[in-house]
């Protein structure tokens, strides 16, 4: 939901707005220079998000990767932006500051029906801009659209096979594995 708003936000701004007593138990996001709050969501994208940290943390330890996830309350300062992806990793600790000053290596957005295209496109173009691998989980659609630095978009259905990237190499995963019990 945007907020009703007349110009344009600063990442100063904003950590000054969302740190008013008010503000205490909200998420916002810094999107374009507007502050738009994260409502909370379905309980089945969460529960997909947290079904991928336990393929990802797994993985990290058996290669001693550092891995450092989030959910969908972590939000990130990502070049004058601020996303709150519903899933994160990077392998440099996690911030007490908000917005954690340093961008995940890779963000995964799960898109519900209600979201509006406009919203999807822009969090696309901030994230893929800052060289981020992204992936846009449908799970109406049991999809993953990939989008990695330097690539072209990937579309991998329920009979394919994720990877990590660059990002986690060697890191595989079935779709159907996200989307199945």
């Amino acid at each position: 939901m945007a907020l009703p708003q007349q110009r344009v936000w600063t990442i100063e701004d904003f950590q000054e707005f969302v740190g008013r007593p008010e503000n205490d138990d909200r998420l916002f996001e810094l999107i374009n220079g507007e502050i738009v709050e994260k409502m909370p969501g379905r309980t089945s994208n969460s529960f997909l998000s947290m079904k991928l940290d336990r393929k990802v943390y797994p993985f990290c330890l058996q290669h001693n990767i550092p891995c450092y996830t989030s959910g969908g309350d972590g939000a990130y300062a990502i070049h004058g932006q601020v996303t709150a992806p519903d899933f994160a990793f990077k392998t440099t600790p996690m911030s007490d500051d908000y917005p954690d000053p340093v961008p995940p290596l890779w963000a995964v957005e799960i898109i519900s029906p209600t979201d509006k295209a406009v919203n999807i496109r822009t969090k696309r173009e901030i994230y893929i801009e800052a060289g981020i691998l992204y992936w846009e989980m449908y799970p109406d659609l049991k999809r993953v659209d990939v989008y990695a630095p330097g690539q072209p978009l990937h579309t991998v259905g329920i009979d394919g096979i994720l990877n990590g990237a660059n990002v986690l190499p060697g890191f595989e995963l079935p779709v159907k594995d996200l989307f199945t019990e």
